[in-house]
């Protein structure tokens, strides 16, 4: 899904769609008049890169919420004693 160079792409998690095996990014800032992106990740290394990317060059990157978070509540056993 691309994105617009907008204030609110600031913390979206996003990869550069032209690269076969774009690490996942986040956005700290965006230039709009320019459509750059300030992004950082983690390299195989494990440091801290950073970089700037054309926002017509990146794409949302699509999260699952954690599994079992929310979605059901355990029962109750209610009882009544005689």
């Amino acid at each position: 899904m691309s994105v617009r160079a907008t204030e609110r792409l600031i913390g979206d998690i996003v990869i550069a769609s032209g690269l076969p095996n774009s690490p996942e990014m986040i956005v700290l800032s965006v230039d709009e008049d320019a459509k750059l992106a300030e992004t950082t990740w983690f390299a195989d290394d494990n440091s801290v890169q950073s970089g700037f990317f054309p926002v017509n060059a990146l794409d949302r990157t699509i999260t699952k919420s954690p599994a079992g978070k929310g979605s059901k509540t355990a029962a109750k056993k209610t009882g009544q004693k005689k």
